[in-house]
């Protein structure tokens, strides 16, 4: 790599610009000091989500030649080591010297494919001039990397997968709260049935029928798996962490034990050790969410969490089908979002389970139960719902539905049954 391809990179990026891209409902906090790092999933828009803060420093009146814009994953990059990362800056000052006092915006996407990236951000932020952010497809950019060497000087913005407002928005559906309600609400059907199977990836949404999906789903599966996985964190015993994929996969929603997994997994003998190691490295990657249950206590033991998927389109490849069981489909995008809209989220079961609590900061400030059909079910999902208002002082809850839309009071407290569809809008 020689500083020469390295400003025909640069130059080749800011002839790009403004980018052509659908804007996230996502606020792209482009005037923060600290260092942005930008997290989440493969292909769930990270890079894009970089392309709209640059379009929008651009629309602010920050000049092209104040953006210095580097994709890692560039395969002319591939030998560049930590040492010569001050190349990039080297390449860039060559090309225009006279921003040599001036503020310059520098976007590193998929900067952990360089060992010992974090000393180079780290320089760049104390300098003061430098407006810096970063992505990852590793949520350890927030936690074990950012917290050593990038402590109190990051903040964070986790990626998803395209929402389902966000969805009928890019299906040129205007998007309010009066959505639901409109004639517009009749398209909201079937994108429903779309979102809830096939999830929110865009390249996965645009394919032309079920089979193109599934062979780009699976793609995206083999990269996590291989590139994500296999390759960062140097894993031995592959069968095992396919195993775990699998289970995982198709026990979406369910409690599990990862102690007690070991033994039913059915990839040979794999030691618990193993399973905890590797299911980290699907949280990690962003790929599997761990629900805990509810507790003021920081340590939980043994105590079985419900697992969750990043995109329902990993399920759907599994062979799960929607149309004939809904309920782990409606229950994993309720809690997707609940994470999408900031809240930490748990699970509660004591006389009865209630399906998700969300907090904000140390404060419980919600209680939800996911029903596809409340008459069927009978007294099982208010009485849960119930249990877990009283305990938390709460004087309202929502049971999420299929079709129902209405409220009633349970012993004082109010009901509010709620179809996912608008729930999902509000």
């Amino acid at each position: 790599m020689t500083k020469d391809e390295l400003k025909r990179i640069i130059l080749e990026n800011q002839e790009r610009m403004p980018f052509p891209l659908f804007a996230r409902r996502v606020e792209t906090l482009r005037a923060t000091r600290q260092i942005h790092a930008v997290i989440g999933l493969r292909r769930a828009g990270k890079t894009f989500f970089l392309y709209q803060i640059i379009n929008e420093l651009l629309a602010s009146g920050v000049p092209k030649e104040g953006i210095l814009l580097v994709n890692f994953e560039d395969e002319r990059l591939a030998s560049l080591s930590a040492e010569r990362l001050g190349m990039v800056l080297d390449a860039y000052y060559e090309l225009f010297p006279g921003r040599v006092r001036d503020e310059v915006h520098v976007f590193l996407d998929e900067v952990q494919v360089v060992p010992g990236w974090e000393r180079f951000v780290a320089r760049l932020f104390e300098e003061k001039r430098y407006r810096v952010a970063i992505t990852g497809s590793s949520s350890k950019l927030l936690s074990k990397e950012i917290a050593t060497s990038l402590r109190g000087r990051s903040v964070a913005t986790h990626i998803y997968p395209l929402s389902f407002a966000e969805l009928a928005a890019y299906r040129g559906i205007e998007v309010s709260r009066r959505t639901a309600f409109s004639r517009e609400r009749h398209q909201l059907v079937p994108l429903l049935e779309s979102y809830l199977a096939w999830g929110g990836f865009f390249e996965v949404q645009d394919a032309h029928d079920d089979a193109e999906r599934r062979r780009i789903v699976t793609t995206y599966l083999d990269l996590v798996v291989y590139k994500d996985l296999v390759e960062r964190y140097s894993v031995k015993n592959l069968a095992a962490m396919k195993a775990l994929i699998r289970y995982f996969v198709t026990n979406a929603t369910r409690k599990a034990s990862l102690t007690r997994l070991a033994a039913t997994l059915g990839a040979g003998p794999v030691s618990k050790n193993t399973i905890l190691q590797y299911a980290s490295f699907l949280e990690d990657a962003n790929v599997l969410y761990a629900c805990p249950k509810f507790s003021y206590r920081l340590r939980q033991g043994n105590t079985p969490s419900k697992f969750y998927l990043a995109d329902p389109s990993f399920k759907t490849v599994a062979g799960a089908n929607y149309s004939a069981d809904r309920g782990p489909f409606f229950e994993n995008a309720v809690y997707v979002e609940l994470r999408r809209r900031g809240f930490e989220v748990s699970f509660f079961e004591e006389a009865a389970e209630c399906d998700f609590i969300t907090k904000t900061g140390t404060k419980v400030v919600g209680a939800y139960q996911v029903c596809v059909d409340p008459e069927r079910a009978g007294d099982r999902e208010p009485r849960g719902l119930r249990a877990a208002l009283d305990a938390f002082g709460l004087d309202h809850g929502t049971i999420i539905t299929a079709e129902d839309d209405r409220e009633e009071t349970l012993d004082g407290k109010r009901v509010r049954y709620v179809p996912l569809r608008r729930w999902l809008l509000d």
